[in-house]
């Protein structure tokens, strides 16, 4: 049992809290996020905030708390869950309809849950011996830009990746040039071609945080960044592949189906640097 929080009151993780027409039960009708918790700090949970206001807005949620209030609610979680390491996940819906129905009114009080639990476990030898991804079709909508909380594709993916034994989906989408990537079903991707990182171009998938920091940390490398559609039959000419995430980090992928991948000198450099700006980051004002 956890103690979460949900609409100013904290409860039990056992206690009933949703209502039953809650548009983002009904309708996936919401948003969420996940932050890393490292040493009881939220790591960039400003950017996290930052990104889910925006996507709120575009979609005319009411976001009811501020980023002070978001971080003192999960610190008083942490501490009664006694945990210092974890995952902060927040979720925000429109709100609860009367009865059921697609179409929504133009004013609604939001539903918003803020959960602190304990840190998805994975093998730390990951980071050292590489991870295997496979090839799935991109089966989403057209709002992947924004964490909506409709994720039955992204499910779907996973699933069907971990049943066969990999990592992560490497999604895809097609286009009069072939099969070009996307992302991955809880990630994103990048690419070193030997000379430069290559990044899939923000089109319909999700501007992640970390691919933002780890992009931003290449440049101050002195790694040039190419943003562009990626092919899957460029796949072969790469040296790396890399995956990134809030929990995965800079993760190097060594297979991609049966084709191998070298383990490089990149993505070990990249999550070093990584490492080191969570450690830097402090999550209160």
């Amino acid at each position: 049992m956890l103690y979460i929080f949900v609409n100013g009151k904290i409860l039990d993780s056992e206690s009933p809290a949703i209502k039953v027409f809650d548009r983002g039960m009904v309708f996936g009708d919401g948003l969420y996020d996940v932050i890393k918790m490292q040493n009881g700090n939220f790591i960039f949970l400003e950017d996290h905030i930052e990104r889910m206001k925006k996507s709120a807005k575009f979609f005319g949620i009411k976001f009811p708390y501020d980023l002070e209030e978001i971080f003192e609610i999960g610190q008083k979680l942490s501490a009664m869950n006694d945990l210092k390491e974890g995952e902060l996940y927040l979720q925000l819906t429109r709100g609860v309809d009367i009865i059921r129905d697609h179409v929504f009114e133009d004013d609604y009080e939001p539903t918003f849950v803020e959960i602190v639990q304990p840190v998805r476990k994975m093998n730390p030898e990951i980071w050292q011996v590489g991870a295997r991804v496979l090839l799935h079709p991109d089966l989403r909508h057209n709002f992947c830009e924004h964490k909506t909380t409709d994720l039955l594709p992204n499910v779907i993916a996973k699933k069907y990746v971990r049943s066969r034994g990999a990592y992560e989906a490497l999604m895809f989408r097609t286009d009069e040039g072939g099969k070009y990537v996307t992302e991955g079903a809880s990630s994103s991707y990048i690419f070193f071609d030997g000379e430069k990182i290559i990044a899939p171009k923000i089109e319909n998938i999700l501007p992640g945080i970390t691919r933002i920091k780890v992009l931003w940390l290449a440049k101050e490398m002195d790694i040039e960044v190419e943003e562009r559609r990626v092919y899957i039959d460029e796949l072969l000419k790469m040296k790396e592949v890399i995956l990134l995430s809030t929990l995965s980090r800079v993760l190097p992928i060594v297979k991609v189906e049966n084709f191998e991948f070298k383990k490089g000198e990149i993505a070990k450099k990249l999550d070093v640097a990584f490492m080191d700006l969570c450690a830097s980051h402090l999550s209160v004002k």
